[in-house]
């Protein structure tokens, strides 16, 4: 039952001036602590309350509330790792295409307005705009920083593969090392 809830099973909220998250004060009467969530676009009232525990409590035990619980008492979620900010990288760092008018991949200038450099990608065979810059330079830094320029700027990186050995053409060949066929 609601009572049976703890304190820390509440859900506190620092923007409610009740401090608890669905709980408002109409200030109204016996009951003015009135509980409401959001259901499907539409504010619907649960209830009221003589106090703002006692509707903390309400509230807790709804969908919304033991959602609410779940996710406060969720493990955080593993820290990813940290790409540079598009400023902080450095001229070496953007890709250079030499196939662009801008000469970065990625860019184009569509030359018109304050931001006529375009970035965009190719994701799932659709080109997706990611936004407008100022200057090709800064396109280029926002390009850098999308999973397909750290997957360019990786491969572009990367050690040349080791070389193949060169095998000898076959004008080079004796002929005793040419292979015969008897059919």
């Amino acid at each position: 039952s609601n009572s049976e809830l703890s304190s820390s099973e509440l859900i506190r909220s620092e923007r409610s001036s009740t401090g608890f998250k669905g709980v408002s004060n109409s200030g109204n009467g016996a009951t003015p602590y009135r509980v409401s969530v959001q259901r499907g676009g539409t504010t619907v009232t649960l209830g009221r309350y003589a106090t703002a525990e006692e509707g903390a409590r309400a509230y807790a035990a709804t969908p919304e509330g033991i959602a609410d619980l779940a996710a406060r008492d969720a493990p955080p979620p593993p820290p990813q790792p940290q790409l540079p900010s598009n400023s902080e990288l450095s001229s070496g760092e953007l890709i250079r295409s030499e196939r662009s008018s801008t000469g970065f991949k990625g860019v184009s200038n569509s030359g018109n307005g304050a931001t006529p450099y375009r970035v965009s990608v190719q994701r799932g065979g659709t080109t997706v705009t990611l936004g407008r810059y100022a200057t090709a330079e800064e396109g280029a830094r926002a390009y850098a920083a999308t999973p397909e320029g750290i997957a360019d700027l990786a491969a572009r990186d990367a050690p040349p593969p080791p070389p193949q050995p060169q095998l000898p053409s076959n004008s080079e060949l004796s002929s005793s090392e040419l292979i015969r066929s008897e059919r």
